[in-house]
């Protein structure tokens, strides 16, 4: 008779099948509770489809109400690869249509999902003729496509957005939040193969629409500014430019271009050098233009006045550097030079003698309550501080070089807005680009307020440097600058390009620049041209002032700017 099993051994299939029953109901447990809301969404996830409803992007519209970008509907294809009967035969029916390979939609849809994008934002055409082919598993939803009707013009300002209406780029990216409202969704209810159920239950959330938002550029005046910009570039075999119009007053911006551009409708053509808005990003030395924020301290000081004669030798020695003149005496010329002939004739060393007489300290405080060293805080994305070194880092030469605009570096959105000061009678007004934001879900506008930030310079100092600048346009370096019957100030700036990374300069490569304002009296707007690199001439007064005038008259016209020095009879004909 065989031996029967041990009570020992009894005991240890016991324990053995209370230990298995003990890891199937703790299994049990943790699919069931721990793990439960993980396997209800994946169930919910196999029957119900959700679609997400994109909001409809807010407008983006210019000063007059012109549209800048916009949305319009247009047709995504999708696909349910379950529903395909024949997948090489579809992928190169759809691919013949909607340019893409075949084997790139064979793999999109060589699966069991229930969904797939095969293309999105198709043309009307592309819309039209796949809808046509009427193929099984192939769908259609609307979306919107994001329009740029004036394409190139004011690409970098307004910036552009990705496939699914996100910024990406200028205002697009920086007021994203305000343009893109809130999505909505659509769930439908339907079996793992992605068949909608007869009895299948609908939810629908609405989207919340995006807000418009109305800047302060002038279509007309950007266009003008553009065309004479690119003409210019053109005409000077230059490598781009920056044109830029300002209400000094309300610190408006009017026009802002950037040259070259691209097209925000086809941005992915483009490169992220070109897409930058170099206006607010790259900075430059800006020359002799920077002399006027000198004049400007020491006339504030009360060390000088116009009239102060100072002895301006051609060359000046300071901590081991010559500081001469850009160019040479004229026969018979002596050394004496009053305050008002250094601005007009773009004096370096009578500069650098202005700046020593307002001392390191006071002259850095001037610098910085200018505004460089700083951002304006103007509503683009990536904007620069600029390149100003603190007064105790300065070397002995610094203050003489920083006087007429080398060894610091600035924006040309902090240049403009640092002479908009003297034009609008020493008070610094934030330059702006937005206007107004509506938000149609809420019934609710927001209107951007103008920004004073105070008094940096008294207003017989403005007022001085005003005429002293419109003594450089009548007499001085800045002649070509002269429009019949206005009155017009300005200040031209030729100078080195820095190599890139900071050190040194580019063999033979010159910024040339000009800003102006008209009239000089009651300035209604400042202007302000960069040319980069001109290869036919390096001086502001023969590049940039040309563009710049082109730009003015058009901005008198387009303005009704009355003329202020009209004689008795005179008429105004205003040719470009």
């Amino acid at each position: 008779m065989p031996n029967s099993p041990s009570p020992k051994r009894l005991n240890y299939l016991f324990l053995g099948i209370v230990i298995f029953m003990g890891i199937i109901v703790l299994r049990l447990l943790y699919l069931q509770v721990i793990k439960h809301p993980f396997y209800l969404e994946k169930s919910e996830n196999q029957i119900n489809k959700v679609f997400t409803i994109f909001p409809n992007r807010g407008n983006i519209l210019d000063r007059h109400q012109i549209p800048l970008a916009f949305s319009r509907p247009v047709f995504s294809a999708y696909a349910i690869p379950t529903q395909i009967q024949n997948k090489p035969q579809f992928a190169k029916q759809v691919a013949d249509i909607t340019g893409q390979h075949p084997d790139r939609i064979l793999a999109l849809i060589d699966n069991q999902l229930a969904f797939v994008w095969i293309k999105r934002k198709l043309t009307d055409t592309m819309a039209k003729s796949l809808k046509d082919l009427a193929l099984p598993g192939l769908n259609f939803v609307q979306e919107d496509l994001r329009v740029y009707p004036q394409q190139e013009l004011l690409a970098h300002v307004l910036g552009f957005v990705g496939i699914d209406n996100q910024g990406l780029g200028g205002i697009e990216y920086q007021f994203d939040r305000a343009l893109q409202g809130a999505p909505g969704r659509i769930m439908l209810e339907g079996d793992p193969l992605g068949y909608r159920l007869v009895t299948g239950k609908r939810e629908t959330r609405r989207a919340m629409h995006g807000g418009d938002i109305t800047i302060t550029i002038d279509s007309y005046l950007q266009y003008v500014a553009q065309k004479a910009l690119e003409e210019g570039i053109a005409e000077n075999g230059a490598a781009g430019g920056q044109a830029i119009i300002m209400d000094p007053k309300t610190g408006d911006i009017l026009a802002m271009v950037d040259s070259p551009s691209f097209d925000s409708n086809q941005w992915r053509n483009s490169t992220d050098e070109i897409r930058k808005n170099s206006v607010v990003t790259d900075v430059y030395e800006p020359g002799s233009v920077f002399k006027l924020v000198t004049v400007a301290a020491a006339l504030n000081e009360n060390l000088v006045s116009p009239q102060t004669i100072l002895h301006v030798p051609e060359t000046m020695q300071i901590g081991g550097r010559t500081i001469r003149e850009a160019h040479g005496r004229e026969a018979g010329e002596t050394d004496s030079r009053s305050v008002s002939e250094i601005i007009e004739k773009s004096l370096n060393v009578g500069t650098s003698l202005l700046a020593m007489k307002v001392g390191h300290q006071r002259f850095y405080d001037y610098i910085t309550q200018f505004g460089f060293g700083e951002r304006t805080n103007i509503e683009v994305p990536a904007e620069s501080r600029g390149i100003l070194n603190h007064v105790s880092k300065w070397s002995q030469p610094d203050i003489a070089m920083i006087s007429f605009g080398q060894g610091v570096a600035v924006t040309p959105i902090q240049m403009i807005a640092a002479v908009s000061i003297i034009a609008n009678d020493g008070f610094r007004v934030k330059p702006r680009l937005i206007w107004k934001i509506n938000q149609p879900h809420s019934l609710a506008m927001q209107s951007i307020p103008i920004q004073n930030k105070g008094r940096v310079i008294s207003t017989q100092t403005a007022k001085t440097i005003q005429s002293m600048m419109a003594d450089t346009v009548k007499k001085g370096t800045a002649t070509a600058a002269q429009i019949p019957g206005y009155s017009v100030g300005g200040k031209t700036g030729t100078a080195q390009k820095v190599r890139v990374g900071g050190i040194g300069y580019e063999p033979g490569k010159y910024i040339a620049s000009f800003i102006g304002f008209f009239p000089v009296q009651s300035p209604r707007v400042v202007i302000l041209v960069i040319v980069d690199s001109p290869s036919k001439s390096i001086y502001g007064s023969t590049v940039a002032i040309p563009i710049f005038r082109k730009i003015a008259l058009a901005t008198i016209d387009h303005l009704s700017i009355p003329a202020d020095q009209l004689v008795p009879g005179q008429r105004i004909q205003l040719v470009q």
